[in-house]
């Protein structure tokens, strides 16, 4: 009894640092579960209680959102083409689960438990990477992944790992002669139990490039916003999140869950309701900048690139980064002031010598007197 009574304070003490441990131990797989994209993801969208599906969860994005496609881009690590979100939701829905497009609700996430690098579909044909999100078909493999014409995004081959991607793609517009001008790249990879969707390798987009690929390293981090350092790719990354809870624990709703007012139809084109807002995705986003569209993002546009702005704002220097040539207006030419020509000297006239007689010649002047002398 002495013993137990001088434990009592000690297990009471522990019992209050229990919960804090549990807490901090983030990588514990019998604390994470599907609670915890019920939770982080909350502030950023809309769940909603589907018949079929379960619990989904609408982004809330405007109409220019398109899942591995805005704001965020690929980049290749160990694990193969890997998507780097700038999304601080981006660590679930872009690793785990899927995706899916109703005509009503616009784009849909749907979780699942397993980490992947991406969980897309690849092609590859006529100088072009395209690439697609894989929708919610059960068992079916990626080697024949079919999908709506219009999810899929290519990009010329020497942009893959470029980022703002609406620079290069021309929209949907093209996207049927791409499909059937392109195959599909199966790659993949196992670590552990886990089977790796890879993409295209990096020798292949060496070889489609004539560029080599850089490599970067993922690291685990507690913190859910993906950071890129150096030659590392930090991310919030379980292999697996379980979706049932503890046992012994409440199983756990998202906040705010409403039950869906339709049930979800199955994958659906994108320009179903002509580009428009999908009116659920309308009716639900109350987030101040929802109705800002991120520049150059819109599907519906043909891509321009963005122009060249000058390097500084000194209006006498030339911006050498312009193709066209620019207007310049010399100054007036001055005329030089006229000098008067030099005068010349007048010439003088030349000089009258005296004739001299010639060698044995009398002067003519004593002849003349010489005659007149005879008479």
């Amino acid at each position: 009894m002495l013993v137990s009574a001088c434990m009592a304070p000690l297990l009471f003490c522990l019992s209050l640092l229990l919960p804090a441990q549990r807490c901090a131990a983030q990588y514990d797989l019998d604390y994470i579960s599907y609670a915890d994209f019920y939770q982080t993801l909350a502030p950023y969208g809309q769940w909603i209680d589907d018949p079929q599906y379960g619990y989904v969860w609408s982004p809330g994005e405007d109409i220019n959102f398109r899942p591995y496609y805005t704001n965020g881009h690929w980049v290749m690590t160990e694990y193969g083409n890997t998507w780097a979100s700038d999304y601080p939701w981006g660590w679930a829905c872009f690793h785990y689960g899927r995706w899916t497009y109703d005509e009503y609700y616009g784009w849909l996430w749907l979780p699942g438990g397993q980490w992947g690098p991406a969980w897309v579909s690849w092609r590859y044909g006529e100088g072009y990477y395209g690439w697609a999100p894989l929708g919610p078909q059960n068992g079916q493999p990626v080697t024949s992944y079919k999908c709506p014409s219009d999810w899929w995004v290519f990009i010329p081959a020497r942009y893959l790992y470029s980022g703002s991607y609406y620079r290069f793609w021309y929209g949907p517009r093209d996207n049927k002669k791409l499909v059937k001008a392109s195959s599909l790249i199966t790659n993949t990879s196992e670590k552990g139990n886990y089977t790796y969707i890879t993409g295209p390798g990096a020798a292949q987009v060496k070889q489609a490039t004539g560029t080599p690929v850089q490599m970067y390293r993922i690291r685990n981090s507690k913190n859910h916003n993906t950071r890129i350092s150096g030659d590392e790719v930090r991310m919030f990354r379980p292999d697996e999140i379980p979706k049932a809870p503890k046992v012994g624990e409440a199983i756990s709703t998202p906040p705010n869950v409403i039950t869906a007012p339709r049930p979800v139809q199955p994958p659906r084109p994108v320009t179903a309701n002509s580009g428009a807002v999908p009116p659920f995705r309308e009716a639900v986003i109350t987030r101040n900048n929802a109705s800002q569209a991120t520049p150059g993002t819109n599907v519906n546009r043909t891509a321009e690139p963005q122009p060249a702005g000058r390097p500084d704002n000194n209006p006498y220097e030339w911006d050498v980064t312009r193709s066209v040539k620019q207007e310049y207006t010399p100054p007036p030419r001055q005329p030089k002031p006229q000098q008067p020509a030099p005068q010349k000297p007048a010439a003088r006239p030349p000089a009258k010598r005296p004739q001299q007689p010639r060698p044995g010649q009398a002067p003519r002047k004593v002849i003349i007197e010489q005659q007149s002398a005879g008479k």
